[in-house]
């Protein structure tokens, strides 16, 4: 299970070939970098000799394979940068339960093959994100209160280390890696596949989906806050304020329902969540899983340049919830704030299990906005910003797969197992070869 089938070669693409500034190009606009060489690799041979090349010339490497990461760490200046992107074929394993996923799918295709046998892996709440950056940082989805997250999930990954060699890490084998890159990133090498846990949802869930007055954002939020504490492991919700057509603030309600359908569900589960206020529109269905997993979509697409900071909390303290309320009805930027909701199976992984450590918090904030025709001014937005949120935040803790980039942000959130993950840095990339990654040694 899990070999390779062989397929022809990749392609080196230097600065002077006629795809390379195509190739270079992540998802936000805004990133405009320039590595030394793309490796466009289709087989695990192709990221070795990638690998090789890096080693052989002195040089970085970063790795790509949806882009989506709104800092752009998936290319870096003056790197190697190895693109995986057309490694993406799927297999699934409807007797094990497992899916192996070459490391360059996105969410969508996953979701699609997946669906065909009524299982799931629990990815992503944007179809277009790409399977790498989300399970190795952590991978918050629809399905985290009833399974998890997306690393949770990752029972074994193939990966190419900084000197070269090919590992099969899994519970058996490397243990201390596999527990560090599930959550980790892409600080330990180049993950060519991966092996994920399957789960049954079916084709068809309930999608929540409603559009509230702006006016009544504090009773949203106390009453969600008093709904997630009792919350059902079924049911998974995230709030988005936000303002519609650049001038008309909303609150949306958008989640999803995997658990048995009856009276009794809908009255003491679901028509809570539609009656925190009086709703505008009220879009609620049955939906397929798969069009559930594009709701989001529309908040990010590609070619935009934007921005974005996270991060945890432990509780919606009324202070934060009014600074959030200012900036939206102040600021001149098209502002998205994204509350994601965290309980159940998401909370029940122990501290130590994996890499991703934040096992308690109740809240992921993430904050994102469209660059400004004076980009200076939205960095120094944020910048004040995340520092008013930062002292009402659990641990000054990030979410790394959807942040602004710096040396702060990744010190905090590596902070209680930064000893550990630098020792196995050590010792599968002594040379630091793969940097880009939320650095962890210079």
């Amino acid at each position: 299970m899990g070999q390779d089938i062989e397929q022809k070669s990749g392609q080196k693409i230097e600065c002077d070939h006629p795809l390379y500034h195509l190739k270079r190009k992540v998802w936000n606009s805004h990133v405009d970098r320039y590595p030394a060489v793309i490796f466009e690799c289709q087989r695990v041979q192709d990221v070795l000799e990638a690998v090789h090349y890096a080693n052989e010339h002195g040089l970085k490497v970063s790795v790509r394979g949806g882009g989506f990461h709104p800092a752009g760490k998936t290319v870096k200046d003056n790197a190697v940068l190895i693109d995986v992107s057309q490694m993406n074929e799927i297999q699934v394993d409807e007797i094990s339960k497992l899916a192996i996923v070459g490391a360059g799918a996105i969410t969508a295709e996953v979701d699609r093959i997946t669906q065909e046998y009524g299982l799931a892996v629990p990815l992503s709440m944007n179809s277009q994100i790409g399977i790498s950056g989300l399970a190795l940082g952590g991978g918050i989805g629809h399905l985290r209160g009833k399974y998890g997250l997306t690393s949770d999930n990752v029972v074994g990954v193939h990966l190419v280390t900084g000197e070269g060699q090919l590992l099969y890490v899994n519970k058996f084998e490397h243990q201390e890696l596999f527990w560090a890159i599930r959550g980790a990133g892409a600080n330990f090498g180049v993950v060519t596949k991966f092996e994920f846990q399957l789960h049954p949802v079916g084709q068809y869930i309930l999608g929540i989906d409603v559009v509230y007055d702006y006016k009544d954002c504090k009773q949203i939020l106390e009453k969600a806050e008093r709904y997630r504490q009792h919350a059902v492991e079924d049911i998974s919700f995230n709030i988005i304020i936000t303002k519609m057509n650049q001038n008309f603030p909303c609150v949306r309600l958008v989640g999803m329902y995997v658990g048995e359908l009856n009276i009794k569900s809908e009255q003491e589960i679901i028509q809570p969540l539609l009656e925190l206020a009086t709703p505008l529109a009220d879009n609620t269905e049955i939906t397929l899983y798969g069009d559930m997993q594009c709701k989001f979509d529309s908040y990010i697409q590609e070619g935009i340049t934007f921005e974005g900071i996270s991060l945890f909390f432990n509780e919606l303290h009324p202070d934060v919830i009014q600074l959030l309320m200012d900036e939206v009805n102040e600021s001149e930027l098209l502002v998205v704030i994204h509350l994601i909701e965290m309980h159940g199976k998401v909370n029940q992984i122990s501290h130590q299990e994996t890499a991703f450590y934040i096992r308690d918090a109740s809240y992921l904030l993430v904050i994102e906005a469209e660059i400004s025709s004076d980009p200076s001014k939205t960095q120094t937005w944020f910048d004040n910003l995340y520092k008013k949120l930062l002292p009402y935040s659990y641990n000054q803790i990030s979410y790394l797969n959807s942040t602004q980039d710096n040396e702060e942000v990744t010190r905090n959130a590596y902070r209680a197992i930064a000893d550990k993950l630098v020792a196995l840095k050590k010792e599968y990339d002594p040379n630091n070869l793969f940097c880009s990654e939320h650095n962890l040694i210079d």
